[in-house]
């Protein structure tokens, strides 16, 4: 049998910890393709256009560009760290993040995924980068 929990973070691309993403690409990658990755999260502003209207361009504060494959690899980087388990597989695709067990016994498959340290990691990650604390 197997156990799993389908989890898709809202607006998961719009809330990545941008000191949190530098520090592991500056940690795992070579220094000029971190300079490169660097260079295309930094400095970024938005604008407004309401009908005729624009208003002042301002600071991204978070988040990573979206509409290119840079943003899912990105956002991956960013949850690469997330915790295993032998009892569980993990199966990350952009946003969506899958947990899964098996077990002849359904009830202790399901276990697995409760007690799994995935779970509470990507929890406590949506919440801290809303601000919010568990």
């Amino acid at each position: 049998m197997c156990a799993s929990v389908f989890l898709d973070i809202e607006q998961a691309f719009d809330k990545v910890w941008r000191q949190g993403l530098r520090y592991k690409l500056r940690n795992n990658l070579p220094d000029h393709i971190f300079l490169i990755l660097n260079s295309y999260i930094n400095d970024r502003y938005f604008q407004v256009k309401m009908e005729n209207t624009l208003s002042q361009y301002y600071p991204v504060q978070a988040g990573v560009p979206q509409g290119s494959v840079l943003g899912p690899l990105l956002y991956l980087i960013f949850m690469a760290d997330i915790p295993t388990s032998e009892d569980t597989l993990i199966a990350t695709f952009a946003d969506d993040t899958p947990i899964l067990s098996s077990d002849t016994n359904p009830i202790r498959a399901s276990d697995k995924i409760s007690t799994t340290p995935q779970c509470s990691t990507i929890l406590a990650r949506t919440m801290e980068s809303r601000g919010e604390q568990l």
